[in-house]
């Protein structure tokens, strides 16, 4: 169960700055307005969450 747990905040820690990037550069190339960025935003911590989740649920069990 603690690897699990060390598994989604490294993971979200992992994904985060990725995401960050990708949304980021999208918005200043793409000339997205202020509500566009708001919701690239919220996307960027919802999938990180979403994909911290999915590494953590996905790790072997034979690895606890």
């Amino acid at each position: 169960m603690i690897a699990r747990i060390a598994t989604f905040l490294v993971a979200g820690v992992a994904v985060y700055p990725v995401l960050a990037t990708v949304f980021w550069a999208y918005c200043l190339l793409g000339g997205h307005n202020v509500m566009e960025m708001v919701y690239g935003n919220a996307a960027t911590y919802v999938l990180s969450v979403a994909a911290a989740f999915e590494f953590a649920w996905l790790r072997p069990i034979g690895s606890d």
